[in-house]
C-alpha cells in the first residue's frame, strides 16, 4: 500500500544496507542504522525527523544482518507509516540501491533520500522546501564544515558546481551530509540491476545545471563512522531522553558519571566506575569494572 501523494514529499528512502566496517565490532552484532543511539535504534532518529517534515511512508534497503530489521519493525510499520524493505543480496551501491526501490516511489512527487546512520539536528524542512520551490533534478543538503569538503557550491546561484573535483571545476568547499531530494526522472538515469554509484548521475546533472544545494550549517551533523566517534556523538549530542534509562539497574555501590549513557535493562554492578561510557540495552557490566570512554555492547 502507498500513501496517496500530496503536493509535497511524502516518501523517504533510508540507506541501511552498508556493512559499517569501520564501526566494528559494534556492527558485528547489528546493522549500523540499528545500533543504539540514546536507548533506541539510530534509524529512528532519522525517521522521526522525516516524520516531522511530512514523510508518511518509508523505504529501507538492507543487506548486512538483514534479519535484525524485522525485530525492530515486526509489522513493517512505524508510527502509522508503512515501512518497505528492499533487500540487496548483493550490495548495489548508492545508485543501484536507489534504482531498485523505484516500484515503491511515486511517479509524481520527489523522494527524500537519507543515510540511515545520520545523527543531526539541522533544519531538514529547508531542504524539502528549497527543492519543492525550484524543482531541479536533485538538491543536496551541504555543510561548510567537515573533513570531507569535496563538493563545489555557488551560493549565489544555488548550483552545485563539482563533486570530488571530478569535473576539474572546483576542489570543493562543502561536505555532503548524505541527505538529498530527487525527482522521479532520476530513476531512469540509473541502469537497473547493477551495482553502481549515484555520483556519475549527480555529475551529469551538474554539467546540465540541474543539481542544486542548500546549506545546512544550522544545528548538528554527526559522523558515527568509528567506535570513538560513536562515543563522541553521545557526548556532544543533546540527549533526547534521560542518559540513564529508567529501566536500567545501577547498583548503589557503582559510580556512573553524568556523561555516560546506560540503556534499558542494562545492569551496572557494585563497585563499577564508568566515565563517558555507553552501555547497550540488556548488557551487564561486571562488578568492579573501571572504564573510561568504553562501549559495553552485545556479543554476536
Amino acid at each position: 500500500m502507498h500513501i496517496t501523494a500530496g503536493s509535497g514529499i511524502s516518501r523517504a528512502f533510508i540507506l541501511g544496507a552498508g556493512l559499517g566496517t569501520r564501526l566494528r565490532p559494534l556492527t558485528n552484532v547489528l546493522p549500523k542504522p540499528l545500533i543504539p543511539f540514546f536507548h533506541e535504534p539510530l534509524v529512528l532518529h532519522s525517521m522521526r525527523r522525516c516524520y516531522d517534515c511530512g514523510i508518511r511512508e518509508f523505504i529501507i534497503n538492507t543487506h548486512h544482518l538483514a534479519e535484525a530489521w524485522a525485530q525492530v519493525f515486526p509489522d513493517r510499520s512505524w508510527n502509522g507509516c508503512p515501512v518497505h524493505f528492499s533487500h540487496e543480496a548483493v550490495l548495489l551501491d548508492s545508485g543501484g540501491g536507489v534504482r531498485k526501490i523505484e516500484p515503491w516511489a511515486s511517479a509524481e512527487e520527489p523522494l527524500l533520500v537519507m543515510n540511515g546512520d545520520m545523527a543531526a539536528t539541522f533544519d531538514l524542512h529547508r531542504l524539502l522546501e528549497n527543492h519543492l520551490r525550484t524543482r531541479p533534478a536533485v538538491t543536496l543538503a551541504l555543510r561548510t564544515a567537515g573533513d570531507k569538503r569535496n563538493v563545489g557550491f555557488d551560493p549565489s546561484s544555488g548550483l552545485v558546481t563539482d563533486m570530488r573535483h571530478a569535473l576539474g571545476r572546483d576542489p570543493g568547499s562543502c561536505q555532503f551530509t548524505g541527505a538529498y531530494c530527487m525527482e522521479p526522472e532520476v530513476f531512469s538515469r540509473i541502469p537497473p540491476h547493477e551495482a553502481v554509484s549515484i555520483i556519475p548521475v549527480f555529475l551529469d546533472y551538474i554539467r546540465r545545471g540541474r543539481l542544486r544545494g542548500v546549506l545546512a550549517d544550522d544545528g548538528l551533523w554527526m559522523d558515527m563512522g568509528t567506535p570513538e566517534s560513536y562515543i563522541q556523538t553521545h557526548l556532544d549530542f543533546p540527549s533526547p531522553a534521560p542518559r540513564i534509562h529508567p529501566d536500567a539497574e545501577v547498583s548503589p555501590g557503582a559510580s556512573v558519571d553524568a556523561a555516560s549513557v546506560i540503556g534499558p535493562r542494562a545492569v551496572v554492578e557494585k563497585g563499577c566506575r564508568l566515565r563517558e561510557c555507553i552501555v547497550w540495552p540488556g548488557v551487564r557490566v561486571p562488578a568492579g569494572t573501571r572504564a573510561e570512554r568504553r562501549i559495553f555492547h552485545l556479543s554476536p
